[in-house]
């Protein structure tokens, strides 16, 4: 797959010149200073290593648009033998230093573009002290003071400052710096400047003739997914080759601009709905790859091929690099109309923004799935078996880790289960454990946000109107979930203080909007309840408000945290395992468990009865299929 070869480096300069050598057109431009330039040079002058190159066959299956190292001017229809992957920067210093006929384009240590030559100060470099580096002469308009004049050679070997574009063809120079030091009026400051010479050959010129450079050579059997990978690993100073990258420059060769494709797709997907706002081009691959090796599986299978023949579904790096052009334009437009049928679908779930997507990554499979089923998900069987699919992805947090195996899975499998009924593994072996709902605290998890948009899916009304939370309310009075118990109670007057691991649970938040929150403030439930009831709210509509987010208005009243903790917590279970569609273990052992460890020690004896009262009403209406209270019916 690769072999590793040093290279003499006036070989492979020669092959940059040539055009043999080139760059995959991702490549990013010239970008190295003059101070690293210097240094490079220095080093090889020194014999010192400076790292190694990496380059590909271009008779591999993997095919780029390129274009030729910076400074080299060869003709259009000249296709290189190999392609410069790493090393980019080195070599383009090199060569404009070495073979270009021209300045070095670089930048000064003000980042202000620049064009330099390079010079060699022999007396410098033969010094027995002095630092090579200082012996690198880079210079505008071949002068380095108004003084020191280098325009024509003989002001070159006067100087002693051979240019760097001589060193590898350094004999009419030679020639021409001894014909100039051996004139009778010429005194030499090392007094034989023949001898000189043949030092500085010894010590500097052969250095630069006989270094090489190790070279990693991916051979033409190296398949697309290890040069992306190896890329990503080696190529830190340059652009990074992820699969977009790498596909892009491959489609390249076909005259198909992948990359203004995805910037227009990506306009309109980002218009067209918030919770597009973070798809991203690696992710519409994947959705591609998934449609596109499903049916290669499809064909395979209608032409009879053995079990073993029958390629698999995936996304993976390697799929997504095995698409062509033509397989991309078949699926591109009808992923672009899934992903937006995808955001159709989540707005229905009341996920309103990106932000608030549980899973990113779970939008792709979602996608597919309205590509592959498309008509037949307009059946309430279908959309209740993919509901059911989607929040069991939630809950489970499914998609935390490694995700592209799970992706096939759930086209496979979502699809058959929305067909036939058939349960995918992932709504199966989909669990949710009550200690999940005490650590659920902020918007870095998945369930927190699930529960966020279930809660208002399920019927949670605003408070001081009574109107569900709906997307118009949601962005006309701006909705957020915000404690139910004040944090500045929690932590100040709460009798015992209550911990901020339960005050800021997912248990004790709600979605409320701006104005009511405002109204809450840092006060006691008991405190502002009685002031949002002088607001003209009557008693049974404020209590109807907060039965809607499943708060037990007699708890709340009485400031009793852990009451309401418990049911509530009790309630979003049943919420919870409505929306996997099936039952969750009771968590009121564990809530009170976590309350008796901050000092709650059966302080509401009065309302463990009400609260079972509660509970069971939520779990009695659950059980025979009719909302739980605050649900919509």
């Amino acid at each position: 797959m690769f072999k590793t070869n040093p290279i003499l480096l006036k070989n492979l300069l020669a092959d940059v010149a040539n055009g043999k050598i080139q760059l995959p057109d991702f490549q990013r431009g010239w970008v190295w200073d003059n101070a690293r330039i210097q240094g490079l040079l220095a080093s090889i002058s020194r014999g010192f290593p400076v790292g190694a190159v990496m380059t590909l066959d271009a008779a591999s299956e993997i095919r780029f648009k390129t274009r030729p190292i910076e400074g080299v001017c060869i003709s259009s229809d000249i296709q290189p033998t190999t392609f410069l992957l790493d090393g980019q920067q080195r070599l383009t210093s090199l060569y404009q230093a070495m073979l270009h006929d021209g300045p070095v384009d670089t930048r000064d240590n003000r980042r202000k573009e620049v064009k330099l030559w390079y010079y060699i100060d022999m007396i410098k470099a033969m010094g027995p002290d002095s630092d090579r580096e200082d012996a690198i002469v880079s210079v505008p308009d071949r002068k380095i003071t108004p003084v020191v004049d280098l325009s024509k050679p003989e002001f070159e070997y006067k100087n002693h400052m051979i240019p760097t574009e001589r060193l590898l063809n350094s004999i009419s120079w030679m020639l021409g710096y001894l014909n100039y030091w051996n004139e009778p009026s010429a005194e030499h400051p090392e007094s034989n400047a023949t001898a000189f010479f043949e030092r500085f050959n010894d010590l500097v010129l052969n250095t630069f003739g006989n270094y090489q450079l190790p070279v990693i050579n991916l051979t033409k059997e190296t398949p697309k997914e290890a040069v992306c990978t190896v890329f990503e690993k080696v190529n830190t100073g340059g652009v990074v080759l992820n699969v977009f990258e790498l596909l892009t420059a491959s489609l390249a060769a076909d005259n198909f601009s992948l990359r203004a494709d995805w910037d227009s797709r990506r306009a309109s997907l980002y218009e067209y709905s918030g919770p597009l706002q973070g798809v991203s081009p690696d992710q519409f691959l994947q959705a591609v790859a998934l449609l596109a090796t499903l049916e290669r599986r499809r064909i395979a299978i209608q032409q009879g091929a053995t079990r073993r023949q029958i390629p698999g579904v995936g996304c993976k790096r390697r799929d997504i690099l095995d698409l062509t052009l033509q397989e991309y334009r078949h699926w591109a437009d009808k992923v672009e109309v899934g992903f937006k049928d995808a955001a159709r679908f989540l707005l229905e779930q009341f996920v309103f923004r990106s932000r608030d997507v549980p899973y990113g990554t779970q939008l792709v499979p979602l996608a597919a799935l309205h590509v592959e089923l498309g008509n037949e998900l307009n059946t309430a069987d279908a959309k209740s078996r993919l509901e059911r699919w989607y929040w069991s992805g939630v809950f489970s947090e499914s998609y935390g880790g490694t995700i592209e195996t799970q992706f096939a899975l759930d086209l496979v499998q979502g699809a058959d289960y929305v067909r036939t009924g058939t349960e995918p593994a992932l709504v199966n072996e989909a669990s949710f454990i009550p200690e999940r709902l005490l650590s659920l605290r902020t918007r870095n998890s998945a369930a927190y946000k699930g529960l966020y948009a279930l809660q208002m899916k399920n019927g949670a009304a605003d408070w001081l109107t009574g109107e569900a939370l709906t997307i118009a309310t949601w962005t006309s009075r701006d909705i957020d979930i915000h404690h139910i118990f004040p944090r500045a109670w929690c932590d100040n007057e709460a009798d015992p203080r209550i911990p901020s691991k339960l005050y800021n649970s997912v248990i004790n938040k709600a979605p409320l909007d701006a104005a009511t929150h405002r109204k809450i403030g840092g006060q006691s439930p008991s405190h502002y309840l009685a002031r949002l009831e002088q607001d003209s709210i009557s008693l049974e509509a404020l209590n109807q408000g907060l039965k809607s987010h499943w708060i037990n208005p007699d708890h709340l009243r009485a400031d009793q945290f852990a009451n309401c903790f418990v049911e509530r917590g009790e309630a979003m279970l049943t919420l919870i395992g409505n929306a996997m569609g099936k039952q969750v273990t009771s968590g009121r052992e564990v809530f009170w468990n976590a309350l008796n460890s901050a000092g709650y020690h059966d302080e509401y004896d009065d309302g463990a009865e009400e609260y079972d009262s509660f509970g069971d009403i939520a779990h009695d209406e659950a059980a025979d299929g009719r909302p739980i209270q605050g649900s919509s019916p």
